[in-house]
């Protein structure tokens, strides 16, 4: 899907950091959970194995991440696995270090079965025609006959305000977006707004319309002369899972550290009401596959959505 995908670029741009043989690295991403292990990884002080040092670079906005990476200020960011296709499509220097399959829920005002066939009313996408909700539900809905209709909004949070004002009946929401959504709905319920549920795990309906592949849409790409090492990949790769298991077992101390440098994340952290994380991080040959297999899908439907060609083996530069 679209990353969450200009403040923080000024503060950056004119006064890059070299990557030095020594090890360091810049890297960025978004206010999403998967994000929070990459802040532990600034740290000085770490619980797990890292033989390199971390700036983090919080991400705001696509056109943001774009422009620090075609300006060589970071080293390596959380985007969607069809956005770093797209920037290999486009010359940039960029491999893929790892993959995530990260929470994506179709919340609806009232329960129901949980497939996206039985869906009735008005669907709600982040996001216009053609882009990444919508392009992600078609090839999920593959083989199937849809009884919604759809309509698309600026975002998240607006769509997110339709279902509570009862201009819609179900919206595309990834983490933690989707949990905010329900805490508000909960909290408004003397207003007579609908309540919120869960309703469709997106995850579990990609592997019901194919099975035996896991929904690897996003992921770690790293750019420029980093993005040909791959010992530094595989590296990274290590760090991160030992980071994962710190945030999973240490969340109040995860979101302390997140209120002190990223508090885009911490307040997305609060509202949703989470105090523990999940990261289910993809790799090995398996996740390879899943992932040229979902480039696959969005491409059949637009070509365009992964700037063209799925790029060889190699880019997915991913460690068993």
């Amino acid at each position: 899907m679209r990353a969450i995908l200009t403040t923080a670029l000024l503060l950056f741009i004119g006064c890059p950091i070299p990557v030095e043989s020594s090890g360091f690295l810049r890297l960025s991403g978004p206010p999403i959970a998967e994000s929070l292990p990459l802040l532990a990884m600034s740290q000085q002080e770490r619980a797990w194995a890292q033989d390199f040092e971390v700036q983090f670079i919080p991400w705001h906005s696509p056109d943001m991440l774009r422009a620090m990476v075609a300006g060589g200020q970071v080293d390596a960011a959380i985007v969607t696995t069809a956005a770093a296709c797209t920037l290999r499509n486009k010359g940039v220097n960029c491999r893929v270090a790892l993959l995530h399959e990260s929470p994506v829920w179709i919340v609806s005002t009232r329960p129901g079965p949980d497939t996206l066939e039985s869906l009735e009313g008005t669907l709600l996408f982040p996001f216009g025609p053609g882009e990444m909700p919508e392009l992600f539900y078609k090839a999920a809905m593959t083989g199937r006959t849809g009884k919604v209709e759809t309509r698309h909004t600026g975002g998240a949070l607006e769509a997110v305000n339709l279902l509570l004002a009862g201009e819609g009946d179900h919206a595309m929401l990834s983490e933690p977006t989707a949990s905010i959504a329900l805490l508000r709905a909960r909290a408004m319920a003397d207003k007579g707004v609908p309540q919120l549920v869960k309703r469709v795990d997106m995850c579990k309906a990609w592997t019901r319309t194919f099975p035996g592949h896991s929904l690897a849409s996003s992921c770690v790409a790293f750019f420029g002369d980093e993005a040909d090492d791959q010992r530094l990949l595989a590296v990274f790769a290590k760090a991160y899972a030992g980071a994962c298991r710190w945030v999973k077992e240490n969340p109040g101390e995860a979101l302390v550290l997140a209120q002190r440098r990223f508090p885009a994340l911490a307040r997305q952290i609060e509202q949703s009401g989470v105090d523990r994380f999940a990261f289910k991080i993809l790799s090995g040959e398996s996740a390879r596959v899943d992932a040229r297999f979902y480039l696959s899908r969005i491409r059949d439907i637009s070509p365009d959505a992964i700037g063209g060609d799925i790029p060889g083996d190699d880019f997915f530069e991913v460690t068993p």
